[in-house]
């Protein structure tokens, strides 16, 4: 087999053809760079890395890094999600689809064709495999959004057919 360079990563081709990378800061791009790279480096397309993980591999400001974030969500090429201390859950996406690949994240992607079906695909969306941050961990009382959906059962009341009276009272 033969190898364009010894060492080497890959960008999804479609966030070049589709012209989502021209539309980038220098530092969105840098951003992206980066995060392919530790996506190769690690096998998997979920990062979790902090500001200060991704400015000494990119430079930059924590404001420039903000900016990037957000304008590679809004490309559709990364999902981020704030992880408390550990920093940002970064998410890779399909640049054509703008969502995360339908595949768990530490799965090989295997190339097809154009023209070629895609039956083979499973057409779930897969979720991230870190527990979410929350920040009020250990609410756990029946109260606004920690409310079943479920119907809960109401308790039968037995009832007495005996009126009462005011004799009965005195």
């Amino acid at each position: 087999m033969t190898v364009m360079c010894e060492r080497f990563f890959g960008i999804p081709q479609s966030a070049v053809r589709l012209g989502k990378v021209k539309e980038l800061s220098p530092i969105a791009v840098k951003l992206y760079i980066a995060l392919w790279h530790e996506s190769e480096r690690y096998s998997t397309r979920e990062l979790t890395r902090t500001t200060a993980q991704v400015q000494a591999l990119v430079g930059g400001s924590p404001n420039s890094h903000t900016k990037a974030r957000d304008e590679l969500a809004q490309a559709g090429l990364v999902v981020a999600e704030p992880y408390g201390a550990a920093g940002f859950v970064f998410v890779l996406c399909d640049p054509e689809t703008g969502k995360p690949w339908p595949f768990p994240p530490k799965e090989k992607l295997q190339y097809q064709k154009k023209g070629t079906s895609s039956a083979a695909a499973p057409q779930s969306t897969v979720k991230s495999e870190r527990p979410p941050k929350i920040g009020n961990a250990g609410t756990s009382f029946p109260f606004g959004w920690n409310v079943s959906n479920s119907p809960t059962a109401v308790p039968s009341v037995q009832r007495t057919t005996a009126a009462l009276n005011w004799e009965g009272i005195f």
